[in-house]
């Protein structure tokens, strides 16, 4: 395989470049040639004109296109450009397939593709691009994978310099302004190695999305999507909104996999649509990407793909990249060229994985390398330190945009760790007591409420035990409160290591605490709470050594309020303690 990347000015230079001697000499030599335009103009006769132009001089080329929000030239960002990247294989087969989608077809549409790939013998991979601009690129992706099986897809959303007003994907002369275009890459001797990374990290605290429809979120946590952008981040639903959130992604985690979901427009009533999916019930918290981070993963899998040895680079990366990058991008995408030819673009949304691992990213790097045959001997890669200059001395300016915003998604993750640590330790104090650590009033009111709900709903049973530590005020009168404290610790710890695994156990107030027993009866329940006196009797416990305790238990009737059911285990309990103390009664 052999690998030719390069950019034309205009389509005058087309017809020269393609009848140059190192095309004609590759051409006549190869099995299968693979042909990739990246267009920054999205003028749809001009990327007919082009690959026109290509099947003029390549007649026999599988010839594709996409328009994009920058290109990928030999390893180098670049911008405003036509960039063309040809695979000349010596070996391998080419099968493809362009199918316009319209809406709701997508899973359909994505199906067909998915039964053309398994219908090739010795398939190692499909290289995919579609609109997701004007399809739903997730259910495409759920169509090729529920026909496509285990097979390996990569590629990308075609982009737009016009921010996502439209975007174009071409096969041979034909343009979709909404479809998808896939190629089998296949052969016995071709090897595919395809990896992705993300780079980006959570900000926010933890977020739940309530209200979705198709590609729109309408709420998330119950408030208009928009609403967390606006506060967050203090953006205004103007033209420019999706350029101001193109860095703030959305992260959400499925499979173990962080997925990054970014919007693309504000809808009616402060919801916001996507490019990819985002289920109802689904966790998110904002996102911004660490340079340092991204960098590091990049020499990362430059290294991996230097083991792999490939005879060519594709890289499908999001346009958030570049956003977030700005004049330091090549130090993420340079690093390939190392390795061998690298050519790309940046995309609306990156296709990458297989069967029920196909994923629709955003924010993320794909990297795939191709290679026939075996591993040719390793290229020498060069210097890890972006900072040296060609004279060997390390320019302590260079990338300061990269070092400066590493620092700041550095500071800002420190600040929110320790925020999401005093959050906690909040909602822990508030449903918590301070010396036990068992549930505290206010929480236990809160699940007995909820309790007692359920048991109305659906008529299970339910038993409440109220216990008081007998005599409690003479081990203050007599130790101290220190002691006392070590009985009531004491008792806990006695009573934690008995219960049922569904009781809820918590301290109501002094000395006294409340079991809560769900699917449990009155005669169930007293079992239980005699075996608790018998275990509290029978303990060492520290300075007093033996403490009893008294036992008030009651059950749900139907009608019953939260305050019913207290009362009458209250007056249980008084029965106990009148009745002597330790021991157990039942109203």
């Amino acid at each position: 395989m052999r690998q030719l990347n390069f950019s034309i000015a205009d389509l005058d230079a087309l017809p020269a470049r393609l009848s140059a001697p190192d095309v004609r000499s590759l051409a006549a030599d190869a099995t299968a040639i693979l042909v990739q335009i990246f267009v920054a103009d999205g003028d749809p006769a001009r990327l007919a004109a082009l690959a026109r132009i290509v099947q003029g001089r390549l007649a026999d080329a599988v010839i594709i296109g996409t328009t994009t929000i920058g290109e990928v030239l030999d390893g180098r960002t670049v911008v405003g450009t036509t960039t063309i990247a040809i695979s000349f294989f010596a070996a391998a087969t080419l099968t493809a397939i362009a199918l316009d989608c319209p809406p709701g077809g997508e899973r359909a549409v994505g199906r067909r593709l998915g039964d053309t790939a398994a219908a090739v013998p010795d398939a190692a991979g499909m290289l995919l691009f579609a609109t997701p601009l004007s399809i739903d690129a997730a259910e495409l992706l759920h169509g090729i994978a529920e026909a496509a099986g285990e097979l390996p897809v990569f590629g990308g959303g075609a982009g737009d310099y016009a921010a996502s007003g439209h975007s174009l994907i071409s096969f041979g002369a034909t343009i979709l302004p909404h479809g998808a275009v896939a190629v089998v890459l296949a052969g016995r001797q071709l090897s595919i190695e395809a990896r992705t990374y993300l780079g980006w990290q959570a900000l926010s605290r933890p977020m739940t999305v309530t209200d979705v429809d198709g590609m729109v979120v309408r709420t998330i946590d119950d408030a208009p999507a928009f609403d967390v952008y606006r506060r967050y981040l203090g953006l205004t639903g103007d033209e420019n909104f999706f350029l101001n959130a193109l860095e703030f992604p959305f992260l959400t985690e499925r499979a173990g996999l962080v997925l990054a979901r970014v919007p693309v427009a504000i809808e009616e009533g402060g919801a916001l649509r996507f490019v990819a999916d985002i289920a109802p019930g689904e966790t998110v918290r904002l996102g911004y990407g660490n340079p340092s981070l991204i960098v590091a993963d990049a020499h990362g899998l430059r290294d991996v793909m230097a083991e792999f040895s490939p005879e060519a680079v594709f890289l499908y990366t999001c346009g958030c990249r570049r956003f977030l990058m700005q004049d330091d991008t090549d130090l993420e995408t340079r690093l390939f060229q190392d390795v061998a030819p690298t050519s790309g673009f940046y995309t609306y949304g990156e296709f990458f994985g297989r069967g029920l691992d196909l994923h629709l990213l955003n924010s993320a790097m794909v990297a795939v390398g191709l290679r026939e045959g075996a591993p040719s001997v390793r290229r020498p890669l060069a210097a890890d330190d972006p900072a040296a200059t060609a004279a060997g001395i390390r320019d302590p300016y260079a990338n300061q945009h990269a070092r400066v915003v590493s620092r700041l998604v550095h500071f800002i993750g420190a600040v929110t760790d320790e925020l999401n640590a005093s959050n906690a330790e909040l909602r822990l104090q508030s449903t918590t007591d301070r010396l036990t650590r068992i549930y505290n009033r206010r929480r236990l009111e809160q699940m007995l409420t909820e309790a007692v709900s359920t048991a109305a709903a659906i008529g299970n049973d339910l038993a409440v035990v109220l216990i008081d530590i007998d005599h409690f005020k003479q081990v203050n009168d007599t130790h101290g409160h220190a002691a006392g404290d070590a009985v009531i610790v004491h008792l806990v710890e006695v009573i934690r290591a008995a219960l049922p695994p569904a009781a809820i156990f918590g301290r109501w107030g002094g000395e006294e605490f409340l079991l809560i027993l769900p699917q449990t009866g009155a005669d169930a329940a007293a079992r239980i709470a005699e075996d608790l006196r018998g275990r509290i009797a029978a303990s060492d416990f520290p300075t007093v050594h033996r403490k009893t305790a008294s036992f008030g238990v009651t059950s749900y009737r139907p009608g019953d309020g939260m305050a019913n059911l207290l009362a009458r285990a209250d007056q249980a309990l008084y029965q106990a303690k009148h009745a002597g103390r330790d021991r157990v009664a039942v109203s």
